[in-house]
């Protein structure tokens, strides 16, 4: 009888599959091999209240730009405040 993984751990073993002949055996993706921001350009979620939105809404509106354009504003400012590069908008 085998003992299945619970908890955290069940998320970070390789889990394996046997053939019903037992001679061959598949492997899923380790837990170390990224899924997801594979590609150039990676989307990013968010979260804001309701009102913090609305500000931000009525803020890109007013300047004529976008909450995106906005957002890469600040998290260059972010960088360059530490010393680093800041993000190319």
């Amino acid at each position: 009888m085998t003992k299945q993984t619970t908890g955290l751990a069940a998320f970070t073993t390789r889990k394996t599959t046997v053939s019903s002949d037992l001679t061959s055996a598949t492997h899923t993706t380790s837990p170390t091999e990224r899924r997801r921001g594979k590609g150039e350009v990676v989307a990013l979620t968010v979260r804001l209240t309701r009102a913090e939105w609305e500000r931000v809404h009525q803020l890109a509106v007013s300047e004529g730009t976008s909450i995106q354009q906005l957002a890469l504003k600040g998290l260059s400012k972010v960088f360059t405040e530490k010393g680093l590069p800041g993000i190319a908008k």
